[in-house]
């Protein structure tokens, strides 16, 4: 089974956000799943690297020519270099068994739109948490909402994924789905 993680490769970000998400990245590289992730060695993205690491994972990257020089970083990895990051969404998206995410910036946020549009869209059966670490992602979820309130979305669209508040709902969610 492959995860796909999409995650902060910022290095300011407050120390909670990396804290709370090395829980998860733990849990499952422990639960044997190989990662997809978009190959950085820094902040969130790079603990996802080190601990699948750590734990004998496979760990497949993807990345755009924009990014290769942290590539010497990530020696363990199997990477795939793609033209643009709309390419590195699909490929992401289609390698994944489930995708989780976690908090992180724009390209983690076009990701996510992507991602329940795609299972929308194609009636993908592909699994979507939203870890909404410190109400993180309360602003997508008004985003959404308003989508539904001004009839842009059905109010469906919030059946393709799950959010989840804590670590403890993490785990039950991944147990419900197994």
């Amino acid at each position: 089974m492959r995860v796909t993680i999409t995650s902060s490769s910022s290095s300011d970000i407050n120390e909670d956000y990396l804290t709370e998400s090395q829980k998860v990245i733990e849990y499952l590289a422990g639960q044997g799943y190989d990662l997809n992730w978009g190959s950085s060695s820094s902040s969130i993205m790079g603990l996802c690297y080190k601990t699948f690491d750590k734990y004998n994972r496979n760990i497949y990257g993807y990345t755009t020519p924009k990014y290769l020089d942290d590539l010497e970083n990530l020696p363990h990895a199997k990477i795939k270099v793609l033209d643009n990051t709309f390419d590195m969404k699909k490929e992401l998206f289609n390698d994944a068994d489930l995708i989780v995410c976690l908090p992180g910036g724009l390209g983690t946020i076009s990701e996510l739109y992507s991602y329940i549009e795609e299972i929308r869209s194609n009636d993908k059966k592909t699994k979507l948490i939203l870890y909404n670490i410190n109400h993180y992602y309360d602003i997508v979820l008004t985003t959404l909402n308003h989508l539904i309130e001004e009839k842009f979305a059905s109010s469906n669209i919030l059946d393709y994924f799950k959010v989840v508040n804590n670590y403890e709902d993490f785990i039950k969610t991944i147990e419900d789905n197994n």
